[in-house]
């Protein structure tokens, strides 16, 4: 039974890849700061180290830096772990077992992380485009999206899906038309770029990747290049056991370079404490204005002020104190900040199953404000309630939606901008998208 759950889980890893290349260049990875971890039970000794391991999972993923979170400079704030937790949900996973789902706050990540002098990779990732030839002894085949079914072909797949997720490392596959393409394998095995980066013109990505696997023995190894609009890098691994090991061993060296080239520096970690918000539909001035004045009244906000505006929509830097959690709870008590839903294409860590409410229970650190309570309530660091949604999480009602990361395009001006410029990369926290329902926008929208 439990292999039987795994595998299913795993398949949704490459049925959701699909969904990507509908993105445009970069892409911002929403749900950097939750984590799933299985726990033996419910106990308080159980849910500590379910903590621990949690926080260790979104330290690499953040700070992308394998080596730092088993440091003994790290230990301590592991042994803190729950200090930084935000909310956690347990629930009931396929096979019977329990999972302990946890949000931890990015802000309080990101300063821990830069307390410790350790740089923080942002929101905004590139997304790499992936050509992957594996060379089984009996056979050769070109890696696609496609790829997740109970074959070889479909292992490997999951295998790279898996190991991107556990990264949040933005990755995409080829699609299936490339599956049964001999020359592409010959391409690929040959590095030959300049026909690659033909092939790859019909695909959105930042980065492209050249990856040569081949079995040797009992074991396997692997050739891989990473080229960018600026830099190429070139490594290979050998002796690995299995396509998870492969996996793992190339996408961890992919997200050290990357993480390397556009983290932000710890220094600059508590200057970058703003959030970018997308407004659909401010359509007048008494609109820009009411906009402005809501924002500003908002206990969070330390600041305000346009820096792009189109037709469609207008774009607010806001710059604010606390948590962003916090903040997206001062904005929902605004009802004219109506939420665009929709846009994000999931990638998930694992599905999340249908339950019961005798299978799941759930606390959130901080709970948001209602029109009938003062809006400092928000912080108060020991309320309890039903856990509400975090940075990244899905919209409401979307219950049976997937746990884990989620890939939606970047609010950078793609036209304007040099994709995978380094300048494409720096927000520290994904870009809120609303409507404006105010009364200016709903008379523009009638007439």
């Amino acid at each position: 039974m439990k292999s039987v759950a795994k595998l299913s889980i795993r398949m949704a890893f490459s049925c959701l890849l699909a969904l990507i290349p509908l993105v445009a260049g970069a892409v911002t990875v929403d749900g950097l700061y939750r984590a799933q971890v299985p726990v033996a039970n419910t106990s308080a000794s159980a849910q500590q180290a379910a903590y621990r391991e949690g926080l260790r999972q979104v330290l690499m993923r953040v700070s992308g830096n394998r080596e730092i979170v088993d440091s003994k400079e790290v230990a301590p704030l592991l042994d803190e772990a729950e200090s930084l937790l935000q909310s956690y949900q347990f629930q009931r996973s396929p096979d019977g077992s329990d999972e302990l789902l946890m949000t931890f706050g990015s802000v309080g990540v990101n300063r821990a992380l830069a307390d410790l002098q350790v740089p923080v990779w942002g929101a905004n990732r590139p997304l790499t485009l992936s050509w992957i030839a594996v060379d089984s002894g009996r056979d050769r085949w070109v890696l696609t999206r496609d790829d997740d079914g109970l074959n070889e072909r479909g292992r490997w797949a999951r295998a790279f899906s898996e190991a991107a997720v556990k990264r949040g490392l933005p990755m995409v596959l080829p699609s299936s038309d490339v599956r049964n393409n001999r020359d592409l394998v010959s391409e690929i095995r040959g590095q030959f770029m300049d026909s690659l980066r033909a092939e790859a013109s019909g695909y959105s990505h930042n980065l492209m990747t050249v990856v040569n696997i081949s079995r040797r023995g009992s074991s396997w190894e692997a050739r891989w290049l990473l080229e960018g609009p600026a830099f190429s890098e070139t490594g290979e691994i050998r002796g690995e056991p299995s396509s998870e090991a492969v996996a793992v061993a190339v996408v961890d060296a992919w997200s050290d370079l990357l993480a390397d080239r556009y983290s932000v520096d710890a220094g600059q970690v508590s200057e970058s404490q703003r959030v970018d918000l997308v407004i659909d539909d401010i359509a007048t001035v008494e609109d820009y204005g009411a906009v402005m004045s809501s924002l500003q009244r908002m206990t969070p906000v330390v600041s305000a002020g346009p820096v792009q505006a189109s037709v469609d929509e207008t774009t607010m830097r806001v710059a604010f104190s606390g948590e962003l959690s916090v903040l997206k709870e001062y904005i929902a008590l605004d009802k004219r900040f109506e939420p665009v839903a929709g846009e994000v294409e999931a990638v998930g860590v694992a599905s999340q199953p249908s339950q019961s409410a005798a299978d799941t229970s759930a606390s959130t650190v901080g709970q948001a404000p209602d029109a009938g309570q003062q809006p400092e309530a928000a912080e108060n660091p020991t309320a309890s309630t039903e856990a509400a949604p975090q940075e990244g999480d899905q919209p409401a009602g979307d219950q049976g939606a997937d746990v884990g990361l989620n890939y939606r395009p970047a609010a950078s001006d793609a036209e304007s901008a040099d994709a995978g410029s380094d300048q494409d990369f720096e927000s520290l926290y994904p870009v809120l998208h609303y409507r404006w329902v105010g009364d200016g926008a709903a008379q523009a929208a009638a007439e």
